[in-house]
């Protein structure tokens, strides 16, 4: 397995020894022809979880990749999620990257904010890595659009489904 591969792997089983021994064997036997596991076949075949769609989703959205997030916004409700859970678990998300971003700022190494937030150390390695590629203005922006999005879903205001589609929307067209 390559190094990128393993990197990957680990981010994808949450580190749980239960998921890899479950999603090895599928591994080995597609890479059984050239007996290495590559980054791109560990990101087909090991199966991703919400959170880590959650993930790539708050990437799509703070990239302004708006065919992108629609698209595994859509993949999301076809898979029965609730689009008050997806918006209330990408809240979290952004709420985490804005913390560790101000924690950074006033100089908190990673294991210091990890007890701080009391939040896994591996989950503030990655908010802290996905956070540096943004500014504080554009996590802010983000946050308090997905803040007016749950205000209209638990309101009844428009469509469920449409909030968050309509939230990408609106974040993609602010400069």
């Amino acid at each position: 397995m390559t190094p990128e591969a393993f990197e990957l792997f680990i981010q994808l089983t949450d580190a749980k020894l239960s998921t890899a021994m479950s999603e090895l064997p599928k591994l080995l036997l597609f890479s059984s022809d050239t007996k290495q596991i590559t980054k791109s076949a560990v990101n087909d075949l090991v199966a991703k979880s919400l959170e880590q769609n959650i993930f790539a989703l708050v990437e799509y959205v703070l990239k302004r990749q708006t065919a992108n997030a629609l698209s595994l916004y859509q993949d999301l409700l076809l898979q029965k999620e609730d689009p008050i859970k997806i918006n209330a678990i990408l809240m979290t998300q952004f709420r985490l990257l804005l913390q560790v971003k101000f924690l950074e700022k006033k100089g908190y190494q990673q294991g210091d904010s990890a007890g701080m937030l009391k939040v896994h150390p591996y989950r503030v390695k990655l908010a802290i890595q996905q956070a540096r590629k943004f500014s504080e203005k554009v996590l802010i922006s983000a946050f308090e659009g997905l803040v007016d999005a749950e205000y209209r879903l638990k309101t009844g205001q428009g469509d469920k489904e449409m909030q968050f589609e309509l939230f990408v929307l609106q974040f993609a067209a602010v400069k």
